[in-house]
């Protein structure tokens, strides 16, 4: 059995990303964990727990632990913008420049 690394991932993943189905699905659930760590976190720096979050918007502490944990498979822009409001926040989109430094497409801040 093969001694599992850092450096190994990184290889198996560089070699991976070559196909472009699995960077799109790559990018793809990079974006989704993105955003849920940031709704985490900001539900967090609000000091509140998931359920009372789920309280403001009137869903389920599990639909919000789906959210956070980037496993809910249909977030919508609504959804989103109820979410940011429930925590003081707006929704901001924007469309940059792709660079060929960092093809990614998404950048949650």
């Amino acid at each position: 059995m093969r001694k599992v690394s850092l450096e190994n991932i990184e290889i198996d993943l560089k070699e991976q990303l070559k196909d472009k189905e699995f960077k799109r699905l790559y990018e793809i659930e990079c974006a989704k964990v993105a955003l849920a760590q940031k709704i985490a976190q900001l539900r967090q720096d609000k000091h509140l727990k998931q359920v009372d979050l789920a309280k403001k918007l009137g869903v389920t502490q599990q639909f919000i632990s789906q959210i956070e944990t980037a496993e809910e498979k249909n977030l919508t822009i609504e959804t989103l913008i109820k979410i940011a409001k429930s925590l003081g926040r707006g929704v901001k989109i924007s469309f940059p420049k792709l660079s060929g430094q960092n093809p990614s497409y998404l950048k949650v801040t």
